[in-house]
């Protein structure tokens, strides 16, 4: 959970995170996550294994039972006596393995699953450095007793009473019918105490599912309140992650001073200029040892095609007037762009026009 937000005011936290700011408290360990709902995962992993494993743990306990009652209580006390004890001993061990052991590397491998379904794997050192602030006894006090902990302290109390009064309602009923146990059968027995605690376990269970599905839900909408940040902050992380847009405003405009000088250079080489002939302005270029096409050099409307004709007429090249070519290629050709199939035979024209008052060939 977010921790840098806890002294201030939530309610000048108006902005929701932007994803940099969620992958650096990431990067600090700081992230949302249900410890209900790693434990109920847990625990039905577990309660899963036992069921599944209890025909043979039951049969391992009644034979050693019966191994035991039939044959020891007998001895005398000796040698013999101590070998047997070492013995059951050994037995006992194995059978609390072969029980414990299943249930343990189950329960620590969904506990770790239960954790990276929810934030995926994450490694950080973070938490571990030393923080000076949280070993402060007024901090520490103040965090006791906020109202995040209070409410969550209710919440653990609230659970724990539900869970023992479904815990006493069906023992109580078990316990009832044990007398009746005593003139049944170890298997019997099993049978007995398996199906009581198979209730117990599911009971439990469903309680445990109510707290995590809510525990899951508040802690996500907690996580996304703590981490929120008040609209000052948000204007400051736009304009460190983008930049300060009077500063991108002043760069573009400097390539465009740029671009249009370059432009401007170019219509100077231009075989011919195609006017609309006042509105616009179209400066072709046309090397045919290099090029598979005419290329459109430089373009503009209004303003601009009077510069570039200005410079055309200044630099000797060719001015042509064609209102349709010249609003043809203006809509759908590129400055840097050759024209298009569809503009070659009206393109050829001129040029053609304009090499045959030059007296240089087209093709």
């Amino acid at each position: 959970m977010a921790e840098n937000n806890e002294d201030r005011n939530l309610e000048d936290l108006s902005e929701q995170a932007s994803p940099y700011r969620l992958e650096e408290y990431r990067k600090k360990g700081q992230v949302s996550q249900s410890r209900e709902v790693v434990a109920l995962a847990v625990a039905l992993a577990c309660g899963l294994v036992v069921f599944a494993t209890a025909p043979g743990m039951a049969k391992e306990i009644i034979d050693f039972m019966k191994e035991t009652f039939s044959q020891d209580l007998a001895m005398k006390p000796g040698d013999q006596l101590q070998d047997v004890a070492g013995k059951r001993l050994l037995q006992v061990i194995r059978i609390i393995a072969s029980i414990g052991l299943p249930v343990a590397l189950v329960g620590f491998l969904l506990g770790v699953g239960g954790h990276l379904g929810q934030i995926g794997f994450l490694f950080t050192s973070e938490p571990l450095m030393p923080d000076f602030e949280k070993i402060n006894p007024l901090k520490g006090l103040s965090r006791l007793f906020s109202a995040r902990n209070l409410i969550e302290s209710s919440r653990v109390i609230v659970k724990g009473l539900i869970l023992c009064f479904v815990a006493y309602s069906i023992l109580k009923a078990a316990i009832e019918q044990s007398p009746e146990l005593i003139f049944k059968n170890p298997v019997a027995i099993f049978e007995v105490l398996g199906d009581a605690g198979k209730r117990l376990f599911l009971s439990l269970c469903g309680v445990l599912a109510v707290f995590a599905a809510l525990d899951f839900v508040l802690q996500k909408r907690e996580y996304a309140k703590q981490v929120r940040v008040t609209k000052q902050e948000a204007k400051q992380e736009a304009k460190e992650q983008e930049g300060d847009p009077l500063i991108k405003a002043r760069i573009r405009s400097v390539q465009r001073d740029m671009a249009r000088k370059r432009m401007m250079q170019a219509v100077k080489k231009a075989d011919v200029v195609i006017t609309n002939p006042t509105h616009i302005a179209i400066a072709l270029q046309y090397d045919k040892d290099k090029m598979v096409a005419p290329k459109v050099v430089a373009k503009g409307a209004d303003f601009m095609a009077e510069r570039i004709k200005k410079i055309a007429a200044e630099s000797g090249v060719v001015m042509v007037e064609n209102v349709p070519l010249a609003r043809a290629m203006f809509k759908s050709v590129k400055v840097g762009q050759v024209i298009p199939k569809s503009l070659f035979q009206a393109v050829a024209e001129v040029l053609a026009y304009v090499y045959k008052l030059k007296n240089r060939k087209f093709t």
